[in-house]
């Protein structure tokens, strides 16, 4: 009995591994797939030269991976701390509020410099107009992401 218990638990565990990677490995192809699509949106958004992009690339991804860990520490920043997850602000003290403040404006600043170094490096590869519309493009990029994975969440009904 042990050893068919043993050989369950062995199966059981692979099986747990392989379903555990496909999902990871899923999750990795759909960022991957979305990074492609936003590249092709932004592209015709904007209507960049094979030179423009050849240039543009590089400096905006060199930024947009910043500004996206930055504001990745803005909400570890505030999960951090399991009062504010639960809604509890009443048992944090004004000391340790003023520094979880100090804390995100530092962050938010941070996200700004990066902003302006970034539009003021693609001022070099193209026009203000681009970029104004390099801005508006990633909004309207952004609505139409969070409004598919919405369709598609209420299609699954709730199911990811």
């Amino acid at each position: 009995m042990t050893i068919k218990n043993e050989k369950m638990k062995k199966i059981l565990f692979i099986l747990f591994i392989f379903t555990t990677t496909t999902i990871v490995a899923q999750r990795q192809m759909n960022r991957q797939n979305i990074r492609l699509l936003k590249t092709s949106y932004l592209t015709d958004a904007i209507n960049l030269t094979p030179a423009e992009a050849e240039k543009f690339w590089p400096v905006y991804n060199k930024y947009t991976y910043k500004i996206q860990d930055l504001k990745i520490s803005l909400k570890n920043i505030l999960r951090f701390d399991e009062r504010l997850e639960k809604n509890n602000i009443s048992n944090l003290s004004e000391k340790e509020a003023k520094k979880l403040l100090d804390s995100t404006i530092q962050i938010e600043n941070e996200i700004t410099e990066n902003k302006k170094q970034m539009f003021l490096e693609l001022s070099k590869i193209i026009s203000a107009k681009k970029i104004v519309q390099l801005q508006k493009s990633e909004n309207d990029f952004n609505k139409q992401l969070l409004m598919e994975y919405g369709r598609r969440h209420r299609y699954q009904g709730g199911k990811q």
